[in-house]
């Protein structure tokens, strides 16, 4: 199959990001010159197989089945929902084409960019495990990164199965470029039994954590964690029983041709199995500011919530391309929260805007809400530093501002929102000339192991569990406990009840980290948003007055097809045994 067979010509070591506008820190991700090298040369030296591994974690950059491009792949998808908008106004972007539900070239070229990337990795990862045994390395060494490989394999997959479903499972063969192209998708049932024993076996070859420049090294928590994610996609709706396939065969390929409720029991040991290892906590901080744990975690290198992340050196990659004109670089391809997305945000007190007791006030609609609000999101008012005075002054998105005004969307310039995405970056630092964050991007954190333990103990009926995990979550956040300390979240709730406050807590707590697409898409949420709008807020200023207007954007189309991607037509062309996704 050619596209599972890439090769690149001599070794196989590529980059996927390293042009993101930062230097990497010395650590084991740290490369050396590779030209005209040949894998019989790479193993022969130990330095090399370590650096032909190290460029294998690169492949942690691909977030979500995207494009991998140092434009914002994080919250690459999400623009693509209720969460964020595309700024840029072409038809062509993305977003856009997911959004309207018109599939271009655009569309179809990055899915497949995505799947011959992520089976590229896939590829790297069998050539290292094939190679290993004859290198330099000590035996303990070799074991130990043959397991990180393998865990890599295992996350390559997992991406793919978000974004396709069953996919090809190639074992540890290592394709050649004239390869027949004979491989034909393994039912979804076999790629999850899979990729759980992977990461069953290779969780017992780990250490717990590392230190110095092996830190940020895949750990037995980093397999258990990933495990707990891919688990609690096979519960979901959409593939525990829940395909739209009509087809016998194609339904055992998009998902469980049945439903069964033991695989939320299985989701649930999963999630309780991270939490058992006694290793990792939510960073909490609400004695220097309410909520300053939550907007500290994402700024730290090294922190107790990150249980997997792409490492990265001292950078300002997210203030370059995310903060308002007057803050960064504005290239034209930023994407911007909804109104949707403020919406969902409650008030200090935990409950939502809507509740007539929460004490939200149209007239003044960002007084008094919760922590996260203000560390995720630039409204007209905040503050934020500005290197003109070198202070903090207020971001003016309200019409007419200037620089970061809301502008149309067919302007192409500035937020088309009335926001602009905050979370994850420091407030004292520019893009340029301000010093750097310490962050490194987070791909899987404790706060989702707890909210993954949330919703499948309410699945199972423990819904007092649910809940304690959601208590833990806004007691962080900086939320105020309340008389009953309950965090805004009433008593004697019912599991439909907890179940949207579930859904709602991902939204907000894992807000532009690339989750809410496919959130949306398990639990198969797409029908309470096909035929709506995005929005956003239109602020007019009168003297020193504010009058707020909420607009509509973006029509959203989401159909059954965008439950499962497409496979990429070279796949299907060349095997006719290779079936086709549902709508497409």
């Amino acid at each position: 199959m050619k596209q599972l067979s890439y090769i690149v010509t001599g070794i196989v070591i590529i980059l996927l990001s390293t042009q993101i506008g930062c230097k990497k820190a010395s650590s084991f991700l740290d490369k050396k010159s590779t030209n005209t090298l040949n894998e019989a040369t790479v193993f022969a030296d130990s330095a090399m197989t370590m650096d032909f591994l190290g460029n294998i974690y690169e492949g942690l950059m691909v977030w979500r089945v995207s494009a991998a491009t140092a434009d914002d792949p994080i919250n690459f998808l999400d623009a693509a929902t209720d969460q964020g908008t595309q700024r840029y106004p072409s038809a062509g972007m993305l977003e856009n084409q997911i959004i309207s539900g018109s599939f271009g070239g655009t569309f179809t070229g990055y899915l497949q960019n995505s799947w011959s990337l992520l089976y590229k990795n896939i590829r790297q990862v069998n050539i290292y495990l094939a190679d290993v045994g004859h290198s330099p390395l000590s035996s303990g060494l070799k074991a130990r990164t043959s397991a990180e490989a393998r865990f890599l394999r295992a996350y390559f997959y997992s991406l793919l199965m978000e974004g396709w479903g069953g996919v090809p499972l190639i074992g540890d063969t290592v394709y050649s470029l004239g390869a027949s192209g004979s491989n034909i998708r393994s039912p979804y049932a076999e790629c999850v039994d899979y990729v759980v024993s992977e990461l069953d076996d290779v969780a017992s070859k780990l250490p717990l954590s590392y230190s110095g420049l092996d830190y940020g090294r895949i750990t037995k928590g980093a397999c258990l964690a990933l495990k707990s994610r891919v688990l609690l996609f096979a519960a979901s709706p959409l593939y525990n029983g829940g395909s739209i396939a009509t087809d016998a065969k194609l339904k055992e390929l998009t998902g469980y041709p049945n439903a069964d409720p033991q695989r939320w029991q299985k989701a649930l040991q999963a999630a309780q199995d991270v939490v058992n290892l006694n290793q990792y906590q939510i960073e909490t901080d609400n004695q220097t500011k309410p909520g300053y744990g939550f907007y500290q975690v994402f700024l730290k290198r090294i922190n107790a919530e990150y249980i997997l992340a792409y490492m990265m050196g001292p950078n300002v990659y997210l203030e370059t391309y995310n903060l308002p004109p007057s803050r960064s670089w504005w290239n034209g391809y930023h994407r911007c929260p909804t109104q949707d997305m403020v919406d969902a945000f409650p008030m200090a007190n935990g409950l939502p805007i809507t509740d007539p007791a929460s004490g939200y006030d149209p007239d003044n609609p960002y007084d008094n809400r919760e922590p996260r609000f203000y560390y995720s999101i630039i409204y007209n008012g905040s503050m934020y530093y500005n290197k003109s005075g070198h202070k903090l002054k207020p971001v003016d998105t309200y019409l007419g501002a200037p620089q970061d005004g809301i502008l149309p969307m067919s302007s192409g310039s500035a937020s088309h929102t009335g926001y602009y995405w905050r979370k994850m970056m420091d407030e004292l630092i520019p893009y340029s000339g301000g010093g750097n964050t310490n962050r490194c991007l987070p791909v899987i954190r404790y706060a989702e192991i707890l909210l993954n333990l949330a919703e499948a103990a309410n699945e199972t009926n423990n819904i007092e569990l649910a809940v304690d995990q959601l208590i833990a979550i806004r007691k962080r956040a900086g939320i105020e406990p309340g008389d009953d300390n309950r965090y805004g979240i009433p008593a004697n709730l019912d599991q439909a009840q907890v179940r949207k406050l579930v859904q709602n807590e991902r939204f907000v707590e894992l807000a532009f980290e690339g989750k809410r697409f496919f959130d949306l898409r398990r639990s198969k949420l797409f029908p309470e948003l096909d035929g709506t709008y995005s929005h956003g807020m239109q602020i007019t200023k009168a003297g020193n007055q504010f009058t707020y207007e909420k607009i509509e954007l973006q029509k959203l189309n989401f159909k059954d097809n965008l439950y499962l991607f497409p496979l990429p037509q070279s796949e299907v062309g060349l095997n006719p045994e290779m079936l086709q996704n549902p709508g497409w």
